[in-house]
């Protein structure tokens, strides 16, 4: 596989990531499918990511690339925040939208595709943590501010969500990164993430385990998945992908892609890898 990256500033990796770098995914196949799919990804790390170097990779970059490879096409991925993902596959500018959970707000255009579970993993800052506590405890507790990431929610329940933003103990932020700098410094005190961003995070802040401590949520499973847009996705190109991802499972290619991301422990709460 020929990966070709058009990268219209190589100065930065924020500059990159900014300006909505489009990597297109080229197959060496004698059986080119001669269809080009435009794919809206995650814009932030880990699931994409750009290195000092301009290289991308990343959970949903890999798993995307390993799609196209599949399928013998040609895959763009243009990597957005959640708002603009929702507005672009909602408005038909896009094949498939991924990695995503099960959301009302894509019913209407797209039909979801499951890749994997997993569960959420709370973090609390080392000030306010008490081992005798459970989740929920932090959560009734009226002194703890949860940073939320704009646009995604998606590991609250509708409860939680209700309870924090009536009490006004949410606090928004755009990416993980600025997530993370807000918990480490104590302006929230804690929030919910997953296994993947965490595992990169602990790699990237060296002294984050000093201040901040991780508690995996078994009870709170999540799935991560794809959806196919209903005008653009004829049903034979629907079927070719639900078998390129149920082959990826089998032959055991999802879960090392997703063990790339996650640490041995965490990997143990993935399913239907």
């Amino acid at each position: 596989m020929f990966i070709r990256c058009y990268d219209y500033s190589v100065k930065t990796r924020l500059l990159i990531l900014s300006l909505i770098l489009l990597c297109f995914s080229t197959v060496a196949s004698a059986k080119d499918c001669g269809r080009r799919y435009r794919i809206i990804v995650n814009n932030y790390a880990p699931l994409f990511d750009v290195n000092n170097e301009g290289h991308v990779h990343g959970l949903t970059f890999d798993i995307m690339n390993e799609l196209s490879q599949r399928l013998g096409c040609v895959v763009s991925q243009a990597p957005m925040d959640a708002p603009r993902m929702q507005d672009d596959f909602n408005n038909w500018r896009a094949d498939i939208v991924g990695l995503v959970i099960p959301s009302e707000k894509y019913l209407a255009t797209g039909e979801y595709v499951p890749v994997y579970k997993t569960v959420r993993k709370l973090l609390v800052n080392k000030a306010h943590y008490d081992r005798s506590r459970t989740i929920a405890d932090y959560i009734k507790d009226s002194r703890i501010k949860f940073g939320d990431q704009i646009g995604t929610r998606f590991f609250l329940t509708t409860d939680e969500k209700k309870l924090l933003f009536e009490a006004g103990r949410i606090v928004q932020y755009p990416s993980p990164a600025t997530g993370f700098r807000q918990l480490t410094s104590g302006r929230v005190q804690a929030m919910f993430t997953s296994q993947s961003i965490y595992n990169y995070y602990q790699k990237t802040i060296p002294d984050l385990n000093q201040s901040v401590v991780a508690i995996p949520d078994p009870n709170y499973e999540m799935e991560g998945g794809i959806y196919l847009s209903v005008r653009r996705i004829s049903k034979t190109e629907a079927m070719q992908i639900k078998k390129a991802i149920s082959d990826m499972r089998k032959d055991g290619t999802l879960r090392r892609i997703v063990a790339k991301y996650a640490s041995a422990e965490d990997l143990t709460f993935y399913k239907d890898l």
